[in-house]
């Protein structure tokens, strides 16, 4: 418990009139700071009293979107509670955050009025799991305060906590199985695969397009045939967008700007196009995809929600992959044929063997399993990539090859700091076709 400024104010006229008694040996006085004392004491016994009526009108109900998520999963959390607050009283609540989720966004504390009836306060935020485990909400911190006192209480009793979210770890590799499969889907709009019209039917050669089949005169005459367009439309650019790490420092000025451009492309897609898709991430982190969304307005909604700094639950810091491991062994063998120092050979040897093995083992990242997912179910011939570059890029390494490999044109958005050199070194390591700044 602590007290206000009218307690300490009082307690220390008390404390003055009963040195001043005890110096001037006056009784008034002594009778004046008991008096102070008495009622000081009077109005902690209705404080306490009130406190605990507060508590026991508490009722809580917690709600999740997901009970069982894996770990880097963003989650919505709604909690609704009652509570009744008297007179000349202040109430105000605060959530109890599991110690293994970091708060994305949302309010996770409000205070309530002094109503004579019972009223609803409503909390509503977004959780990111960064371990996994079971993670257990422990109820909430009712802080109640008068003109006197102000006390804090955490209710920690059954009815206060719960649900639990259970949390799954999430590996750094896809498994070898899934690597293998193909996905497809059906597209319904005008695309480069659709042009104006269809201009003939033949039968399915190997390397055709699995799009293009025609499965109705498939099924009728008992073999593949495809379909042969007569005109292409330009689309929309893929507009992925890299959100800096909130654990790290960031330029606030040069994010604003991020924001602005990925907003005006956005908008200016949907208006020329109808429809456009945007991927967000964080690091090897997808956060949301919008694909083929054709809404401005809950487009904008949706960036609104999710464009800020993001908890990032897993790391790349620079991380081979099987690409990078090919090109070591390919200078390891060039170096070989061109040393003829034996000492020299024997450990360009036991070096091309120690990347052989590693590169034997290596299996692909799931990140980047997902981005390849996400390409191959939207249909783009060019990708625009924002980014801060406040950190590693080995994510933005495999998001610029995997495209390259669907080919499919990657241009690059970086801030306007960063000096024409290292924007180059950028250009080159990502292979980038353009590499322009926003300002």
């Amino acid at each position: 418990m602590r007290l206000k400024r009218c307690a300490q104010g009082l307690s220390l006229l008390a404390v003055l009139l009963f040195s001043g008694a005890f110096i001037l040996d006056n009784m008034a006085a002594l009778f004046a700071a008991g008096t102070l004392l008495c009622a000081l004491c009077g109005q902690y016994l209705l404080f306490y009293r009130r406190q605990w009526s507060i508590v026991r009108s508490v009722d809580v109900g917690r709600s999740l979107s997901r009970s069982l998520v894996r770990r880097g999963a963003t989650i919505q959390v709604t909690t609704t509670v009652t509570v009744t607050v008297p007179p000349r009283m202040q109430v105000g609540v605060t959530e109890r955050i599991p110690a293994s989720v970091a708060v994305q966004d949302g309010v996770t504390s409000l205070a309530a009025d002094a109503l004579p009836s019972s009223q609803n306060l409503r909390l509503s935020y977004r959780i990111t799991a960064v371990m996994h485990g079971t993670m257990h909400f422990s109820g909430l911190t009712l802080r109640v305060s008068d003109l006197f006192f102000e006390d804090s209480i955490d209710l920690v009793a059954d009815r206060f906590c719960g649900p639990s979210l259970f949390v799954q770890p999430t590996g750094m590799f896809e498994p070898s199985s899934k690597r293998v499969s193909i996905e497809t889907r059906e597209i319904e709009k005008m695309s480069v695969l659709s042009g104006l019209g269809i201009r003939a039917l033949r039968e399915y050669y190997a390397g055709d397009d699995l799009r293009r089949i025609d499965w109705k005169l498939s099924a009728k005459h008992d073999k593949l045939f495809v379909r042969e367009y007569t005109g292409v439309m330009s689309l929309p650019p893929l507009i992925i967008v890299d959100l800096p790490w909130r654990g790290a420092p960031y330029p606030p000025a040069e994010f604003d700007r991020m924001v602005a451009m990925v907003a005006g492309m956005v908008e200016y897609s949907i208006r020329t196009y109808q429809y456009v898709s945007v991927l967000v991430v964080s690091g090897p982190n997808i956060l949301n995809l919008m694909a083929d969304e054709k809404d401005l307005e809950r487009c904008i909604s949706v960036l609104r929600e999710w464009m800020h700094p993001a908890e990032r639950t897993v790391h790349f810091y620079r991380a081979a992959d099987r690409s990078d491991l090919r090109s070591q062994i390919h200078a390891i063998e060039t170096a070989q044929e061109t040393t003829p120092d034996a000492e020299t050979l024997r450990f360009l040897g036991s070096l091309r063997a120690y990347y052989g093995t590693t590169l034997q083992n290596q299996k692909m990242y799931a990140f980047t399993a997902q981005v390849v997912r996400a390409l191959s179910s939207l249909t783009a011939d060019e990708l625009v990539l924002f980014s801060l570059f406040s950190g590693d890029i080995s994510h933005l390494r495999q998001i610029a090859r995997q495209a390259k490999t669907a080919k499919i044109r990657v241009h690059v958005r970086m801030p306007g700091t960063i000096e024409p050199p290292l924007r180059a070194f950028y250009q080159a390591r990502l292979g980038a076709d353009t590499m322009e700044a926003f300002a």
